[in-house]
């Protein structure tokens, strides 16, 4: 007997360990988000062992049977879980930063002006989308603009009409370094396209290094008639001019590239018209944009393709989110990989540099060019890894995006280049240390 209670209590004892009690611990507390816009859901999350109670501050929420909880914090909050038992408490942190647009806005509106026509330096009103990989960030109108207020692009059309085009070398119906004379024979040469321009390709159109006339040059009076004109007249009075250089040869940034390389995309897709084309290719991808247009196609018959199209700052955002996000929007794919990585590659690296259109004061600041992105110096976005994209136009657009931080953002205006980029430089080191926690 005494032998059977001896076991017993020897089991007992193995069975309760010794009788010792482990201490609580919590791992992998962690918040969904480490920076938001202030009153966004942010999920906390954990794991904890060996606790009768866990705790979370600030609110003293009892968690004890929850492993996250939803907060939706104003200001930047450190959250804090303590995990208790009878023989410890130990804790964890994790700290969520909550965006604070006050300076940015504030610079925004520090260029409106009453005036009834603004000069250089100042706006009757702009609009502004800020965004991130995770949504939009930050919208805002000032003056006479709302949101909804569609602008004139410019030069700002080029990004989106390079995509568009792209999307023929992923459907494998055309490669950029094929000469695009190869593509005008093959579909019947409904323009001549004459020997001097046969080593052209799409790439050399795109990244403004055909040795076609640019904006500096006598370029074609039909770049300027969108209405007097059709797109294949206009692509055959370009063909018809003289080369300014060799093919590839340097940098001349202008219309008439494009206005060709829109030409042969729009013979290539089948598609009736350069717009019918944009939609299929961008804009019903896209969900719908439905503001942009490169004009009324009952209207305009030969539409520039570098510089001729408006849009509102949300649709305009929605293609730049696209880029940015890899060729990819709302889980669609849009863009392969591929095409991204060529929209973004510098192709004027070690050419002259005949035209770009830049103040001369800035226009060292803009080394690089891709197929209808410039690629600004490291200088302008620190302390950003980058690299730094940017599309800008006559009136002041200027679009832009930032795959270190991966945000991107847009600018729309009725002015000129150099206000544009004045908005651009005031606002972006203020959105560089809000993304960055930076306080310089």
């Amino acid at each position: 007997m005494k032998k059977f209670g001896m076991m017993v209590f020897t089991l007992l004892l193995a069975a309760c360990g010794n009788g010792t009690v482990d201490s609580p611990s919590i791992s992998g507390f962690k918040a969904s988000a480490a920076a938001v816009n202030s009153g966004a859901a942010v999920t906390l999350s954990w794991s904890v062992s060996n606790a009768t109670r866990v705790v979370l501050q600030p609110g003293a929420v009892d968690v004890t049977s929850r492993n996250t909880y939803v907060v939706n914090p104003t200001a930047t909050t450190t959250y804090t879980l303590t995990a208790s038992s009878s023989v410890a408490n130990v804790q964890a942190s994790t700290s969520v930063r909550v965006y604070d647009w006050s300076k940015v806005n504030s610079a925004l509106d520090g260029f409106v002006s009453t005036a009834s026509s603004p000069p250089s330096g100042s706006v009757g009103g702009y609009s502004f989308l800020l965004f991130n990989s995770s949504g939009t960030l930050l919208t805002r109108a000032g003056g006479d603009h709302s949101l909804s207020t569609v602008e004139m692009l410019a030069s700002a059309s080029k990004l989106p009409s390079s995509s568009a085009i792209l999307t023929l070398v992923d459907q494998g119906k055309l490669n950029l370094d094929t000469p695009i004379a190869t593509y005008l024979h093959n579909a019947g040469d409904p323009i001549t396209w004459p020997s001097d321009k046969a080593a052209i390709t799409m790439r050399m159109l795109l990244a403004h290094t055909s040795g076609l006339p640019g904006l500096a040059d006598n370029q074609p009076n039909c770049l300027n008639q969108p209405a007097a004109s059709t797109l294949q007249q206009c692509a055959q009075d370009i063909a018809n001019a003289t080369l300014v250089s060799q093919p590839g040869a340097e940098f001349n940034y202008g219309g008439a590239d494009y206005q060709v390389a829109g030409y042969v995309a729009t013979l290539l897709s089948g598609a009736g018209s350069w717009q019918a084309f944009f939609n299929a290719a961008i804009a019903a991808p896209l969900g719908g944009i439905p503001s942009y247009s490169y004009g009324n196609p009952a209207l305009v018959s030969n539409p520039r393709i570098a510089g001729g199209a408006d849009s509102n700052v949300t649709d305009y955002a929605t293609i730049l989110r696209m880029v940015q996000g890899g060729g990819k929007f709302n889980g669609k794919q849009v863009l392969s990989a591929t095409s991204i990585n060529a929209l973004q590659s510098n192709e004027i690296d070690g050419l002259p540099n005949t035209f770009n259109p830049f103040p001369a004061s800035a226009a060292n600041s803009y080394p690089g060019y891709g197929l209808g992105l410039f690629i600004s110096a490291p200088a302008l976005y620190q302390p950003s890894p980058g690299p730094e994209f940017s599309d800008p136009g006559l009136f002041g657009a200027a679009p832009w995006f930032d795959n270190g931080l991966n945000y991107g953002a847009v600018i729309l205006i009725n002015q000129d280049t150099t206000t544009g980029l004045d908005m651009w430089n005031a606002v972006r080191p203020l959105i560089i240390q809000q993304l960055t926690g930076s306080t310089s």
